[in-house]
Formats: structure tokens, C-alpha cells, sequence
């Protein structure tokens, strides 16, 4: 077992052992009550998901319209999800995903312009996330006070760093960031010499990156738009599960603890799924916010229960996917 597989299970047993002593305080009773109270509501929850995987699958086929090759919406849709499970799955997360997305893409489309395309799709999510971040930290810091000092702190040092890092990436896409790092790599000494296909394909890869932005500005406004949607059904979501819980939630609740989840998720993403830790942040927000605790693990149970469905359903089409390439491959030596 390799040393990094070690710490994530370390990490993951400290998870559990958080969440365990979360319920423990607030009572094992009073969270299945309010697990119970959503029942047949979970489907509508799970409508809102879709929704939100719909609108980011629009936003990458902005860039995938206009390839050489074609593919269809409904097709496109399952890759989607289907990257999505490998990334909750994988300890690297969209490291592991997009990869993915890119080897299931090149049969309808060429690897480069299926690379471009991801890398743009995944620089657009992080964009409209921290977008809907940004939104709820203003409109918390204008609206709460007396925050504790680590938070008015620590948040927009987390969160300034985050824009830098996207900028960054923003920035050097639309000069060709891959010849950057390539130039990087060989000047650092990391690799002395590259082959010219491999240059080639790296340099294939930023023109269409740096084509898209620099000539499709409708698309990628729209792609953007489509990102920034799918993350405010996020809020959507919270909020219907909190309103099933608690007449009292609010939309400023949902949207705190939205914009709350990807800072988590950023600091602790060593920690598999931040499992106990989103949980007790949750708890702990809606506490100064002056609602049970308790509502915090249910809203965030409900999100695992319906991120579960998702990879399980990825899970099918992956394993679809996989079949009909064995399927085609054996046909072929045939």
C-alpha cells in the first residue's frame, strides 16, 4: 500500500470519527427525524441535480459544437456523469475524472480539441464556483456581525488566493498555457528535451483553447452562464432541504453554506469527500446563524445521499461504455 493511500485512509477513519462525535452531541434521535422528514422529497432533490448536470453538459458542448468531430447531447450527458463519479471515486478528484472524460470523448472526437475542451469546461466550473463564493462571503460579511477573527481573516486569504490561482490559469490559457509550462518544465531542468510530436500536441492544444476564447466570446459567455446556473441550483437545493426541515431556513442560509462547501472542500480535500468536516461546518454555521445544528448534518446527508445515486448511475454508464468498446474492439478482429 502506497504511503499516500495510507494518509487518505488515516484521514478518512479521523472523518468518521469526527462525524460519530458530531451526532453524538447533538443526538443520533433528532437527525434521523429530521432524515425521515424528507422522504419522498428526495426525488425533487434529485430533479434539481439533474438540472444542474444538464446545464454544465450544455456548457461544455459551447466549446464541443464547433470540433471536428460530433457528438450528441444524451451522449455527451452520460460522459459527464460518468467523469463526475470517477471523480468522487478517486483520491485525486477531477485529476482522475477528466481524463476519463477525454479517453470516452475521442472516439467522437479528436484527443486535442477533447482535451482543449475539458480544460476549458473545468476552468469555467472553478470560475462560476467561485463566483457563487464570492457572492455569498460579500453578502455574509455585510450581513453578520461579530464574526470570529480566524474567519474574517481566514476566509478572504483562502478565497484571494483561489481568484489568484484561476486568474493565473485564465490568463495563461488565452496566451497557450501548456507551451508555458512546457518552456517552464525546460527551463526548470525537468525535462531537457521534448519530442517535436509532443510539442506539436501541446501546441495544437492551446490553438484551440486560445481560438475559443479569443473568437467565440458568445460561446463562452454562454458556457459560463450554463456553470454559474448549475451552481446556484446548488443553493437551490440546500434551501429546499432546509425548508423541508425548518419553516425558519432561509435563502441566505443556503446560500452561506453553498458558497461555504468548495473553501471546505479546498482546505481539507485530503481528507475523502471532507466527510465529517463538512458536517461540522454545516452544524457549526447554521448554529451562529441561530438554526439546530442538527440541520446541518441533514442537509449534508441528503447531498451525500444524492451524490451516491449520481456515481452509481456514472458508474453504469462507464460500465456501458467499457462493454461496447469490448464489444467493438472484438468485432473488429473479427
Amino acid at each position: 500500500m502506497s504511503l499516500a493511500r495510507s494518509f487518505r485512509y488515516l484521514f478518512f477513519i479521523v472523518g468518521v470519527g469526527l462525524l460519530f462525535l458530531l451526532i453524538q452531541k447533538i443526538g443520533l434521535k433528532t437527525i434521523v427525524f429530521d432524515i425521515r422528514m424528507i422522504g419522498w422529497r428526495f426525488f425533487p432533490l434529485f430533479c434539481i441535480s439533474f438540472l444542474w448536470y444538464l446545464f454544465y453538459t450544455y456548457g461544455w458542448n459551447q466549446f464541443l459544437k464547433r470540433t471536428t468531430g460530433k457528438i450528441r447531447f444524451a451522449e455527451l450527458f452520460r460522459i459527464k456523469i460518468a467523469g463526475e463519479a470517477v471523480n468522487v471515486l478517486t483520491p485525486v478528484n477531477f485529476v482522475g475524472g477528466d481524463p476519463m472524460r477525454i479517453y470516452m470523448l475521442k472516439r467522437n472526437i479528436p484527443v486535442t480539441e477533447a482535451a482543449a475542451s475539458v480544460v476549458v469546461d473545468r476552468t469555467l466550473h472553478s470560475m462560476a464556483t467561485l463566483l457563487v463564493v464570492v457572492i455569498g462571503i460579500i453578502i455574509s460579511f455585510l450581513t453578520l456581525d461579530h464574526l470570529p477573527e480566524n474567519i474574517q481573516y481566514g476566509v478572504p486569504i483562502v478565497l484571494c488566493i483561489a481568484l489568484l490561482f484561476i486568474g493565473f490559469i485564465f490568463v495563461h490559457q488565452r496566451r497557450g498555457i501548456f507551451s508555458f509550462f512546457l518552456s517552464f518544465c525546460q527551463k526548470i531542468g525537468i525535462e531537457r528535451k521534448f519530442s517535436e510530436k509532443t510539442i506539436q500536441r501541446f501546441e495544437e492544444l492551446d490553438s484551440h483553447i486560445i481560438d475559443f476564447y479569443q473568437s467565440h466570446h458568445r460561446d463562452f459567455l454562454i458556457a459560463l452562464g450554463a456553470h454559474t446556473l448549475g451552481r446556484f441550483l446548488g443553493v437551490v437545493e440546500i434551501y429546499v432541504v432546509g425548508r423541508i426541515v425548518s419553516d425558519d431556513f432561509t435563502l441566505f442560509a443556503a446560500l452561506v453554506l453553498c458558497a461555504l462547501a468548495p473553501m471546505i472542500n479546498l482546505l481539507f480535500t485530503f481528507v475523502p469527500g471532507a466527510l465529517g468536516i463538512l458536517e461540522g461546518a454545516y452544524s457549526g454555521v447554521l448554529y451562529l446563524l441561530g438554526f439546530d445544528p442538527s440541520l446541518g448534518i441533514t442537509i449534508q446527508v441528503a447531498k451525500r445521499l444524492r451524490a451516491g445515486c449520481w456515481v452509481a448511475l456514472g458508474l453504469l454508464f462507464l460500465g456501458a461504455e467499457t462493454r461496447k468498446k469490448a464489444y467493438e474492439e472484438k468485432f473488429e478482429e473479427a
